[in-house]
């Protein structure tokens, strides 16, 4: 198998994988009511990951020196 055999199989594949995840993200966003709270978080976490981050982080200290 030459190189190009080989890139044109890892393009196939990741399209294939996007298109899954495209598939089950708009699944899941079907499902779900607007408004509940993991609705609300996935929105602040898509807009503001790092401070999302650091704040799942500071909880994850609090809960685990309990």
């Amino acid at each position: 198998m030459d190189s190009e055999d080989a890139m044109a199989k890892v393009k196939e594949v990741s399209e294939g994988v996007r298109e899954t995840a495209r598939t089950v993200r708009q699944s899941l966003e079907q499902g779900q009511a607007p408004g509940q709270a993991l609705g609300f978080l996935r929105d602040v976490v898509r807009e503001a990951p790092l401070p999302s981050l650091l704040v799942a982080f500071t909880l994850g200290c609090l809960v685990a020196r309990r």
